[in-house]
């Protein structure tokens, strides 16, 4: 088997990222089936230790500083993420590389008898594409000689592929609203469902949460044993100074740790960075200390595209990923805050299923003019329903008929001084990025 076959072979299982409404239960999700999987490869995942990483926004970002760290400490660890932008094995990390073609093609080779093992017991259900890309991420961890993994939860927690390991540690990462169709329509139940990663007697890092979400999780501690560990008991934070490509901040409480360095822009990158540092202060007891060089030395040499990333100047075009109400807060935030006076230009492509009106809510005061596009792989939420999320704000819009179009038409009415951010899904982030061949 090569590289084309393995990749071939993954895509003809069902992917319900590319889905507008999927089941979420028992059955579409099943640890049942996803445990057999492990079982039929050796039990990969008993041979890492595992930090698993859940939460509505800051959970990738969070991930992959964890990971930087450990890679910093002299350790081989793995990041498991999802979605990837322009190659499915930005998903599949070792030592920081992207897992190599030949070995997704040895993973995956064998990883089709343990596929037909499952089908062979019609009571699990049909294996999926996320849960083959978890166990072969896992696979290729542990042949690899990984001693730990990082994995980011999918979706919720309850179901997640992910959730069918033991983690040394879990972590949950801000919760706000998102998927409310599929995980419920009140913070309470979000979380619930986030929570269901906490199994003791593994500890729990808990990032800084609304007081529903933060009820619900601890509530989840208390029935599994697993001590809670709240991020901001243990640490402050502080920022010197900020651009768009970075920031300085000093961390204070557990360790004292000055002005460390980050290469990524936001309160919200801040708190994902304490976060990072708690759960690898918890991981201590499970062999994963790290001294206080390798955080400074892992944060700094953090890269996580489509984060308020900056790829072109005069005028500055940013790639953020933001798709949700408070992640757009969060994006105005910064752009208000690092741009004064600059005129904002975005360009918006939202999913059917997301608050399209909560996201124009949050983002349109920051803007002065509005694209609305849409990702040729998702089910795009309609051009009219997008201009009466923004009309509060009153905000100019233009409409184009894919990604390419509509940074080109940002691009001609923006002038040197000017900012183009494009935002409202990692599939458009994605199709900006081959757009101006910055992939």
């Amino acid at each position: 088997m090569n590289f084309t076959d393995a990749v071939a072979f993954l895509s003809r299982y069902t992917n319900y990222e590319r889905a507008l409404r999927y089941p979420y239960d028992g059955w579409a999700m099943n640890l049942e089936r996803m445990a057999v999987l492990l079982d039929e490869l050796g039990r990969p995942d008993r041979r890492l230790k595992i930090i698993q990483v859940a939460g509505t926004k800051g959970k990738g970002s969070t991930a992959a500083m964890i990971a930087a760290v450990l890679r910093a400490s002299g350790r081989r660890a793995g990041l498991y993420t999802s979605p990837h932008l322009t190659d499915f094995r930005e998903r599949i990390q070792i030592g920081g590389e992207l897992v190599a073609p030949e070995a997704v093609a040895e993973g995956v080779a064998r990883l089709v008898p343990a596929a037909e093992a499952v089908a062979r017991r019609p009571k699990l259900g049909p294996v999926t594409y996320f849960e083959l890309l978890t166990a072969l991420a896992l696979q290729c961890f542990a042949a690899a000689g990984a001693e730990a993994a990082v994995l980011e939860a999918g979706l919720g927690g309850r179901y997640d592929a992910t959730t069918a390991c033991d983690p040394v540690v879990a972590v949950i990462a801000p919760i706000s609203y998102d998927h409310m169709d599929i995980l419920g329509g009140t913070l309470t139940a979000i979380a619930g469902e986030k929570a269901m990663i906490i199994k003791g007697p593994a500890p729990a890092v808990l990032a800084p949460q609304p007081e529903e979400a933060l009820a619900a999780l601890l509530d989840r501690c208390r029935t599994t044993g697993a001590t809670a560990v709240r991020v901001e008991e243990q640490y402050r934070w502080a920022r010197r100074d900020e651009t768009i490509d970075g920031q300085t901040f000093d961390l204070a409480g557990a360790r004292e740790l000055p002005g460390l360095a980050l290469p990524l822009a936001g309160d919200h990158q801040l708190v994902n960075a304490a976060t990072a540092v708690a759960a690898l202060d918890a991981g201590a007891a499970a062999g994963l200390a790290v001294a206080a060089a390798a955080i400074r030395t892992g944060l700094a040499a953090v890269r996580w595209p489509g984060r308020l990333t900056r790829v072109r100047k005069n005028p500055d075009v940013i790639l953020d990923g933001a798709h949700n109400a408070a992640s757009a807060a969060c994006l105005r935030d910064t752009l208000v805050r690092l741009y004064p006076g600059r005129r904002v230009t975005a360009v918006v492509g939202l999913g059917a299923d997301k608050d399209v009106e909560g996201f124009g809510r949050e983002l349109g005061p920051a803007l002065a003019g509005l694209v609305i596009t849409r990702s040729q792989a998702m089910k795009a939420a309609g051009a009219d329903r997008v201009r009466a999320a923004f009309a509060a704000a009153a905000t100019p819009s233009r409409e184009a008929p894919d990604v390419a179009a509509a940074l080109r038409l940002a691009l001609a009415t923006s002038g040197p001084a000017d900012v183009v951010v494009v935002t409202g899904s990692f599939y458009v982030v994605a199709e900006a990025m081959a757009a101006l061949g910055s992939g």
